[in-house]
């Protein structure tokens, strides 16, 4: 089935949303879409700048996603955190991995970035062609039903923490930095090396 969301056409199992609308269930039981932005992103920012404070520990891995999007989300969405079921989830022309594919999809990505040192002792020009490397490999995961752009941005900002660089994707444009992830999900890097190149420094 396809269905909009958010002005953006997706195509995959609609059993997150309320019946015959394009609304996600949430937890305040709003059916309006505007309303339901507007509250998501009031609670999802007030999060966000907790975590910027008081940053999740944990391993780089499927769980540390878990943990991120269940901090962030959970106080509008009850499914916070759980990985997303149904089969096909697309978004305009892009293509995610399939629900019973992300365990495995994701086992083998962090083996790779933890075989990577989590990208830890790079020099700054490779330290951010991994980044990019390992932000489309996530994208391309999305585990989730909603909410995967915010829980990947602070995941991959707590990765550079580590690796003492710091990157805030809150100095992109959200436009610029969408065709990025386009681009790098098409394994185009260059333009998502350029952001990084922007806004990657050494601590």
């Amino acid at each position: 089935m396809k269905y909009e969301y958010g002005g953006i056409l997706y195509e995959g199992d609609d059993f997150y949303c309320y019946p015959d609308t394009g609304v996600l269930m949430n937890r305040f039981d709003i059916r309006d879409y505007d309303k339901l932005q507007e509250i998501e992103r009031d609670y999802s920012h007030a999060k966000i700048a907790l975590l910027a404070a008081n940053p999740i520990k944990g391993t780089f891995n499927l769980k540390y996603l878990q943990k991120i999007h269940r901090f962030i989300f959970e106080d509008v969405y009850s499914w916070a955190g759980r990985i997303r079921g149904g089969q096909f989830f697309s978004k305009g022309e892009t293509e995610f991995c399939r629900a019973p594919m992300i365990y495995t999809y994701a086992d083998n990505m962090f083996d790779k970035l933890r075989n990577e040192k989590w990208l830890r002792s790079l020099s700054r020009d490779v330290f951010i062609e991994r980044l990019a490397y390992y932000m489309a490999e996530v994208n391309a995961l999305h585990p989730f039903r909603e909410g995967n752009g915010r829980m990947q941005r602070v995941f991959f900002e707590e990765l550079a923490r580590r690796a003492r660089y710091e990157v805030n994707f809150g100095n992109t444009e959200p436009d610029k930095l969408l065709a990025a992830d386009i681009a790098a999900y098409n394994k185009d890097f260059a333009p998502m090396i350029a952001v990084l190149d922007q806004e990657v420094v050494a601590q």
